[in-house]
């Protein structure tokens, strides 16, 4: 496992991966402790390099390797339809589930964005309530806000 922190206009931003891909992005300086190998800490640099691009506005999508072995059940269906929600866009709780093949679970969807551990790569800022608003967000809602205005997705 490697770990690096990130300096971003929303905070910082803590970023581990390990020797298959990125396994965490969280707002804030996570104590964990890590012994990094040459693979991940190429995965967390190039991580880091492909986040910055994205805060300072030269990047509009990620193509770093991603640890899903995490991902079981609902939860990674529904964390797998989020990555095909595209920079710019947004979607509902309830979309969300359809796309995840499950249409009644909007609840549910809300439960998986709240464990997403890797924010930001994996875009749970683009979830949005049916009802109107901004919604909850592990970083804050104003980070919330600063990623949705980035990518233009909010006035």
């Amino acid at each position: 496992m490697a770990k690096a922190l990130i300096d971003s206009p929303i905070g910082v931003v803590t970023v581990i991966a390990n020797d298959v891909g990125v396994c965490r992005v969280s707002f804030g300086d996570l104590d964990n402790d890590v012994n990094g190998t040459s693979v991940a800490d190429a995965i967390v640099t190039l991580a880091v390099l492909q986040l910055r691009e994205y805060f300072d506005g030269q990047r509009t999508d990620f193509n770093v390797p991603i640890d899903r072995s995490e991902r079981l059940g609902f939860r990674g269906e529904v964390l797998t339809a989020l990555e095909h929600v595209p920079f710019g866009a947004t979607v509902t709780y309830g979309q969300l589930a359809v796309r995840a093949g499950r249409p009644k679970a909007a609840r549910a969807v809300g439960t998986a964005m709240a464990t997403n551990p890797i924010g930001i790569i994996v875009p749970c800022h683009r979830v949005l309530p049916s009802g109107g608003g901004i919604g909850q967000f592990g970083g804050g809602v104003p980070a919330k806000e600063w990623l949705l205005r980035r990518e233009g997705s909010l006035d």
